[in-house]
């Protein structure tokens, strides 16, 4: 309790009443608040969340629990929540840089980088910040770093002068008021000098940043000073990055020279030399110098691969490099007893460099066979080690890493796959998996389905529902329920985990019209499914109902649901379910009321803010409300994705939400920006909707000819949706979209 008194003046301005006068509430909000900093200090996190939420709720205009809730929120992963109470702490003291550069890094990894910025100047611009030198250089240097990843770099080349001039030009200040020790200081000068150089390539000024990287240099080289040998050294590799980009290959060079004497263990110098070589128009000289290198550093792995690439190149020595990255990439239990991912990356982008993708596919191939763990008794040599096929696995998931970084690679590669399995070339079934979800997530749909296929046939039974999962997946986002029927069934009859193909099958039934037979394999699911699913079966009977247009019984049934499952975390799920009946069956105030009420129980419910904006924008009502909604969900999802690490970085559906929003009000520009960025995510390249809106968007801004090509795509898409939910069909998106061509003749 004595905390909390301790800091009363924090909470309590001096134009509140003494404590003795002070009202309850208040007096009760400080206690908590000072209970809460002394959990805090003892990692008692959760309890020190609920006392500042009291203490917060009890006094609304104090900043102090709202500052420290925000950086716990941060801390336990709810940004939603950080960015809220960071808003409210920001906007009642603009002067607070710690919250205020709190703010600017969760709204930049939200995906909001105009409001992040906004967040970040106002940090910088704080009065408040050279009053604690120590604070101020941490600030400055993370607010550098979020407007290099925004491409923001005047903003953070201005932190970074700041903080330089904290530490570098007030130097004796600093030390002398206690902030930083002699060393301290200038290590953190050293830092952003270097910092500053790199950001001064970025941005095309080439002789700031070879002073930057001078002054790093000799900080990092007076053993009185930074006193760091290695960053010192680092003077050669980043002079010659900043030459290189000036286009001053030879100098450039010469600085690379000093700095491979270090022998760095990574391909990126060892790969710039090669690059700098060939700018220099010396490329007869790149393989020389790479031996040169090789035989004094003979156990440097990333050295050899790039010598290997090298090597691979050219076709005359092309074998050489290939037998060098055979032996790097090999399993060897004195040589190489474990992958080295950065090895793989060469030799993966080695192979899509000289169009031998196929390469890759017979590489992994070998790879898995090694896994599938078959009866050798027919096979020649011993079954492979338990430690071989670690090897093994691990070297799939670097060529799977290396994919990633290579998305021009990934076409290649998919085009190989397909030609590969026209010529029914036999693959293990865990290379016919990774090239399905390869395929799948870069939206080759038409082949994901082959290899996925491939795969369920080959698997053994263990393996058999991955593979059937990964098909299904896709034969829904192909709006094929007759193929997922035919799926589903040949599992059941293969006795393959009949309630995970009963669920899907109902839906598949439904929407291609077969009621009796849909509502019965609900029902059979329905019994089937153990505790922790008795509310998603549930839900797959109410999506049946709604498909096959039976919105009333749905509703009916959705409200038996609510009488049935108390937690709150299943009423929201079952309202949400309820609020697209209502949409369905024509009564918008019913499922607008419902959205509402979910979004009074959870304001960061995405899925609710997005369909309440959408559902607005679509009624041409309440389009600002309708704005904010839509951002909001585009932001919560997110932060929700880039927790979960999803392939795609946002949704489609969203994106697409918000570019309608922004066309209603008539904001074209941003509209269609939108609009093309959800078509460049998987799922919205496949969505008819997204490309008949975009269509719209041409369409006023005066572009018939755009118009039609997309209006025409949607037609295509909405004509290949075989649902019968189509929106295409139900909602007569397609007789509309014939009638917009119509008008427009080609």
């Amino acid at each position: 309790m004595v905390a909390g008194l301790l800091i009363g003046a924090v909470l309590c301005p001096s134009a509140d009443p003494a404590p003795g006068a002070m009202a309850e509430g208040r007096r009760d909000a400080l206690a908590r608040y000072g209970a809460a900093v002394w959990n805090l200090r003892r990692e008692r996190l959760l309890t020190a969340a609920r006392q500042l939420e009291s203490a917060a709720k009890q006094d609304p205009g104090a900043t102090a629990p709202l500052r420290e809730l925000a950086r716990l929120y941060a801390q336990l992963g709810r940004d939603p929540d950080a960015i809220r109470a960071a808003r409210t702490v920001v906007a009642s003291d603009p002067a607070d840089a710690d919250t205020a550069a709190l703010l600017a890094r969760l709204l930049f990894d939200a995906g909001e980088p105009a409001d992040a910025l906004a967040a970040a100047k106002l940090a910088l611009a704080s009065s408040a910040l050279p009053e604690r030198p120590d604070r101020a250089v941490r600030v400055y240097k993370e607010m550098a770093a979020l407007g290099e990843r925004a491409k923001q770099f005047d903003l953070a080349e201005r932190a970074l002068r700041a903080a330089l001039a904290l530490v570098a030009d007030g130097r004796a200040e600093v030390v002398r008021g206690g902030a930083f020790t002699p060393r301290d200081a200038d290590t953190e000068a050293a830092e952003c000098f270097e910092r500053l150089g790199h950001l001064c390539v970025k941005a095309g000024k080439f002789d700031p940043a070879a002073r930057a990287f001078e002054s790093a240099a000799a900080l990092y080289a007076d053993p009185r000073r930074a006193g760091d040998a290695f960053g010192a050294a680092r003077l050669g590799w980043n002079l010659s990055g900043a030459l290189q980009k000036a286009g001053r290959p030879e100098p450039a060079l010469k600085h690379l020279e000093e700095f491979l004497k270090l022998k760095p263990q990574v391909p990126g110098p060892y790969q710039r030399a090669a690059e700098l070589f060939r700018a220099a128009n010396r490329p007869d000289d790149i393989i020389p110098a790479l031996r040169q290198h090789l035989a004094r550093d003979k156990e440097n792995r990333a050295l050899a691969a790039v010598l290997a690439a090298e090597l691979a190149a050219d076709f005359p020595t092309r074998r050489e490099g290939d037998e060098l990255f055979q032996s790097l990439t090999t399993y060897s239990a004195r040589l190489n007893p474990e992958v080295d991912p950065k090895v793989v990356a060469v030799q993966v982008k080695s192979h899509l460099d000289t169009g031998r993708a196929r390469d890759i596919i017979a590489d992994l191939d070998r790879t898995f066979v090694l896994l599938e763990d078959k009866d050798r008794k027919k096979e020649k040599g011993p079954a492979p080690t338990d430690a071989e096929k670690r090897f093994a696995a691990d070297k799939a998931r670097a060529v799977a890493d290396a994919l990633k970084e290579q998305p021009e690679g990934v076409k290649a590669l998919v085009t190989a796959a397909a030609d590969d399995f026209k010529a029914g070339t036999k693959r293990a079934y865990g290379t016919h998996h990774f090239i399905g979800t390869l395929a799948a997530r870069h939206n080759h749909l038409d082949l994901a389905e082959l290899q996925f296929g491939q795969a369920a046939r080959e698997a053994p039974k263990e393996a058999q529902l991955d593979a059937l999962s990964g098909l299904i997946d896709v034969l829904w986002r192909r709006r094929r329920p007759d193929k997922v029927e035919r799926v589903c069934r040949g599992a059941m009859d293969a006795q393959v985990l009949e309630v995970f193909f009963n669920f899907h099958l109902a839906l598949a039934l439904a929407e291609q019209g077969k009621e009796e037979e849909a509502v019965k394999v609900a029902d059979r699911c329905i019994l089937q499914a153990g505790d922790t699913d008795r509310l998603t079966v549930r839900l797959r009977k109410h999506r049946v109902l709604g498909a096959l247009g039976r919105w009333d019984e749905a509703i009916k049934y959705g409200a038996a649901l609510l009488d049935e499952f108390d937690a709150p975390a299943d009423r929201q799920r079952i309202r949400y379910a309820q609020s697209g009946a209502y949409w369905a069956a024509k009564k918008p105030r019913e499922a607008e009321a419902v959205l509402r009420a979910l979004l009074d129980d959870d304001a960061d419910d995405a899925s609710a803010c997005n369909d309440l904006g959408y559902h607005l924008a679509d009624q041409g009502r309440n389009l600002d409300e309708a704005e904010r909604l839509v951002r909001r969900a585009l932001m919560l999802d997110r932060i929700e994705r880039r927790r979960a690490g999803s392939a795609e970085p946002e949704s489609a559906a969203y994106r697409d939400s918000l570019g309608w929003v922004l066309f209603r009000r008539g904001k074209l520009a941003e509209a269609r920006a939108e609009l093309e960025g959800a078509l460049a995510l998987s799922e919205g390249a496949t969505d008819p909707v997204a490309w008949d809106h975009l269509g719209d968007v041409l369409f006023r801004s005066g572009d018939k000819a755009g118009a039609r090509e997309k209006w025409t795509r949607a037609r295509e898409l909405y004509e290949a949706d075989l649902r019968l939910s189509s929106r295409g069909r139900r909602d007569g998106r397609l007789d509309e979209v014939k009638r917009k061509l119509a008008r427009v003749p080609e």
